[in-house]
């Protein structure tokens, strides 16, 4: 499966949307010659191995087309609620 990588998107981020869980990080950086903390392009397309780690938690996360992107701005802080307006 290939997956284009979203803004802010991390390989944990990836591991969850395709896996459901981040166990899958170290395969899906050792399938795309990446380092499990490299900081990823958007539109870079990642081959993710047909794994399967949690098939519940796979299915959940493909059918709910959970997609989450938590790398850092580029102020150095993550995402929270009170700073989009979202409380």
């Amino acid at each position: 499966m290939t997956v284009t990588v979203k803004n802010r998107q991390t390989l944990s981020d990836i591991a969850i949307q395709v896996y459901g869980t981040i166990e899958a990080v170290v395969a899906i950086a050792e399938a795309n010659g990446v380092g499990v903390t490299d900081d990823l392009p958007a539109g870079l397309e990642l081959e993710c191995p047909d794994e399967v780690y949690d098939r519940y938690l796979q299915s959940y996360v493909r059918k709910r087309k959970i997609e989450s992107a938590t790398a850092a701005d580029p102020d150095g802080s993550r995402y929270s609620p009170a700073r989009c307006g979202c409380r």
